[in-house]
C-alpha cells in the first residue's frame, strides 16, 4: 500500500521522515494513511524496512517513531507480520547491494504496482496514476489468456513491465529489473468425518465478530455491502452485533424476478439490521456508458471488477457521508471448500473454448498459462480484492474482508463434508441471526449479467467502433468479425459462455482504447 518512486542511486542517502511520507535524496515513499492502518520503520546498519499494516484496536494508528535495530530483527519482523491475520505490505531498502524488495501478506487486500526502468521503480497503489501519460507495451500472453477466460493471478498485468505485489510473495528490484520470489504451496489435510459439537454455526460467528472486532471499528464510519446474497448477509448481520443500529449500507436494485427476490432478501436485512440505506438503481449504471471510466484509456484494468460504474457512484456516496471503512462479503463463495473425492469431480473447471479466439489463439493461451501456487485463500479471493483495491481508496475507504483469513479457511476446510456443502454451515448462521430461514430455503440467486448486457446493447455503436479501431481485436489471434457480429447479437439468444467471454473481451479493448 506504497506511492513513490525509488532511484537506486538514493538508497545510501539519510532519511527524512515526517506525517507526509518517507525522504531520501530525490525519491520519496507515501505509504497509504488510514484510521484502520499504521506505518512502521526499522532502520539497521545495512538495510531499512518500512511496514504498512492493518492495526488491532489496541494499537497506535499513523506513522510510529522509527526505532534502530539489529538488522536480524528485521527478517524476524517480517515473520511476525505473516502470522498477523491482518493485512500488511512491506518495502526492505538493502543499502549495501543498492536494491530492495517488496512483501505482501497472504491475504493482500490492496496490492501496489510497479514500473521499472533504468534509473529505479515508480510505485503505486493505483495503477491509473502510474500509467498516465504514458505509452504502454501489450503483455501479449497475459491479454490472450484473459480472453480465453483463464483469468490468472500473478504479478504481471496486461501492460508489459507493470507488476503488481501478490499473496507471500517478495518481488526484488534492481538496476537489471524486478524478480519474484513465490511462496511455497500449502496442502489441505483431509477433514474430519465427524465432529461432537453441535454448535458449529455459533462457533463460526464468534469467529467472524472475532475477526471484525480486533479492528478499531466505528459505526458512523463503516459501511456494508448489501447484495442480497449469503455472503454480505452474514457479514453486515456480524458487522451490526458489534457495531449497533445505524450502519450505512449499499444495496443495488435489479430488475425482473431476480431483481424481486433480491430487494425481498435486502429488506429484510435492512430491517434486521437497522441499516441507513443506499438504494441504487442498477440499471441507471449499466457499464460502458458516457459517464463510464471504461471510456477512459487506461481506466480500469481488465482484471477489475465487471462492474466499476456502480461502485464508483456508491463509493462516491459514501465518502461524502463520512464512511472510511467497507465490510463486504467478498472471499465467502470460495470459503467452502469441496474435496475432489466428495462430489464426483464435478467441482473441477475447465476453461472451454473462446469463440472470439482462433484455434491457434486458444492453444497459446493454454500453453502460457501458469498456475499461482495453491494458498490457503483461493486464487479469485486475490483477485477480486486486487480488482477493487485502488478504487476504494481512491476513495479514502478501506476494505475488511472477514472471510478472507487463513485461520478461517483452515478451520472450514476441516469440517465435515455436511456442513461445507452447499454451504449449509453459512446458511444456518444467517437463520440464527436472523431468525429466517429465508437463506436455507432456494431462492433466485443475483447476477449482474442483465444490467451488463443492457449496457452493451445501449452502447453497441460506441463499442463497434472500439473494435474496429482496437489494436487488440486486430491481433492475428483474435477474430474481429465474430466480435462485431456478437455485439449486435439478439441477447435473448446468446450462451451463457458466449456473453461472458464477449463481456471480458470488450473489458480488455476498452483499457487499451
Amino acid at each position: 500500500m506504497f506511492s513513490g518512486r525509488i532511484n537506486f542511486s538514493d538508497l545510501n542517502s539519510p532519511l527524512v521522515i515526517d506525517g507526509e511520507g518517507i525522504f531520501f535524496g530525490s525519491s520519496g515513499l507515501h505509504p497509504f494513511q488510514h484510521r484502520l492502518l499504521f506505518t512502521e520503520i526499522l532502520i539497521s546498519r545495512k538495510r531499512v524496512a518500512i511496514f504498512n499494516s492493518e492495526r488491532f484496536s489496541d494499537e497506535s494508528s499513523g506513522f510510529l517513531d522509527e526505532k534502530s535495530v539489529r538488522d536480524e530483527l528485521i527478517d524476524d519482523r517480517i515473520k511476525q507480520y505473516h502470522l498477523r491475520f491482518l493485512d500488511f505490505s512491506a518495502i526492505i531498502i538493502d543499502r549495501e547491494s543498492l536494491t530492495f524488495s517488496c512483501h505482501a501478506s497472504s491475504i493482500v487486500y490492496a496490492p501496489f504496482y510497479l514500473k521499472h526502468d533504468p534509473g529505479g521503480v515508480s510505485i503505486d497503489w493505483d495503477y491509473r496514476r502510474l500509467l498516465k501519460d504514458t505509452d504502454i507495451d501489450v503483455a501479449w500472453d497475459v491479454v490472450i489468456t484473459q480472453i480465453q477466460g483463464i483469468m490468472p493471478y500473478g504479478h504481471r498485468t496486461v501492460v508489459e513491465g507493470v507488476v503488481r505485489t501478490t499473496a507471500g510473495a517478495i518481488l526484488a528490484a534492481s538496476k537489471n529489473g524486478i524478480e519474484i520470489s513465490l511462496p511455497y504451496p500449502v496442502t489441505f489435510s483431509a477433514p474430519f468425518d465427524q465432529i461432537d459439537n453441535g454448535d458449529i454455526e455459533r462457533h463460526f460467528i464468534s469467529a467472524l465478530e472475532a475477526l471484525l472486532g480486533a479492528r478499531p471499528l466505528e459505526n458512523r464510519r463503516t459501511a456494508v455491502e448489501l447484495s442480497g446474497g449469503m455472503d454480505s448477509a452474514l457479514s453486515s448481520m456480524i458487522a451490526k452485533n458489534l457495531l449497533g443500529d445505524g450502519l450505512f449500507s449499499i444495496t443495488a436494485q435489479f430488475d425482473g424476478t431476480m431483481g424481486a427476490a433480491q430487494q425481498e432478501r435486502c429488506t429484510a436485512l435492512i430491517q434486521a439490521g437497522g441499516f441507513d440505506n443506499l438504494n441504487l438503481p442498477a440499471a441507471r449504471l449499466a457499464p460502458f456508458g458516457e459517464t463510464s471510466l471504461r471510456r477512459v484509456r487506461y481506466g480500469v484494468m481488465p482484471e477489475d471488477e465487471s462492474y466499476p460504474e456502480i461502485f464508483e457512484a456508491s463509493l462516491g456516496v459514501a465518502q461524502a457521508a463520512g464512511i472510511d471503512t467497507l465490510i463486504s462479503g467478498l472471499g465467502g463463495d470460495e470459503l467452502y471448500v469441496i474435496y475432489e473425492d466428495e462430489d464426483g469431480g464435478r467441482n473441477r473447471e475447465h476453461a472451454a473454448n473462446c469463440p472470439f479466439l482462433t484455434e491457434a489463439g486458444q492453444n497459446y493461451a493454454r500453453t502460457v498459462h501458469i498456475s499461482y501456487p495453491a494458498g490457503w485463500l483461493a486464487e479469485s479471493c486475490w483477485y477480486s480484492s486486487a480488482s477493487r483495491s485502488q478504487r476504494l481508496l481512491r476513495h479514502g475507504i478501506w476494505p475488511v474482508y472477514p472471510y478472507q483469513n487463513i485461520q478461517l479457511s483452515q478451520f472450514i476446510s476441516k469440517l465435515p463434508y455436511k456442513y461445507r456443502s452447499n454451504r449449509n454451515i453459512l446458511r444456518k448462521s444467517i437463520s440464527l441471526l436472523l431468525n429466517n430461514d429465508m437463506y436455507e430455503r432456494a431462492y433466485v440467486k443475483e447476477t449482474f449479467d442483465p444490467v451488463a448486457i443492457r449496457g452493451i446493447k445501449e452502447n453497441e455503436s460506441y463499442l463497434s467502433e472500439l473494435v474496429r479501431s482496437s489494436r487488440i481485436s486486430n491481433h492475428k489471434y483474435l477474430k474481429n468479425n465474430k466480435i462485431l457480429s456478437s455485439i449486435r447479437s439478439d441477447f435473448d439468444k446468446i450462451d451463457r459462455h458466449t456473453y461472458n467471454c464477449l463481456f471480458q473481451t470488450l473489458k480488455v479493448l476498452c483499457f487499451f482504447q
